[in-house]
């Protein structure tokens, strides 16, 4: 790595954005990921078109593999919860319009609830 003054500002700059990005995933700031992405899109055409000029050593690039294996899984777990979220909310929408019940045989029938319905539940 001869040339470190070009070389260092741009992986300061990459480890900058990638806590900015935890940041935000920690926070659950989900709507300052698309500018995020954008940024690190640019970011990573300017490390290649570097590395295509002059190689980087691998042993300055370790700390983004680190940050980017750490953000990748605050990123798989924000999807997680998301998925888990919209599941929850569909069965919430589920319970509030229809009513589940067994009949005589143990055999489950749903009941759909018209608007103004209601079902008083006892245990």
């Amino acid at each position: 790595m001869s040339d470190e003054t070009v070389e260092i500002p741009l992986i300061d700059s990459l480890q900058e954005l990638l806590a900015d990005e935890r940041v935000a995933l920690i926070e659950g700031k989900l709507d300052a990921l698309p500018d995020l992405l954008t940024r690190k899109e640019a970011l990573f055409e300017e490390l290649t078109t570097l590395q295509e000029e002059e190689e980087i050593d691998a042993d300055d690039l370790a700390p983004l593999q680190e940050g980017f294996a750490r953000n990748q899984h605050l990123l798989e777990s924000a999807q997680a919860g998301l998925q888990a979220t919209q599941e929850r909310m569909t069965t919430l929408r589920r319970v509030r319009t229809s009513f589940e019940s067994y009949d005589n045989r143990g055999q489950r029938q749903a009941v759909q609830l018209s608007a103004g319905q209601r079902v008083e539940k006892r245990a």
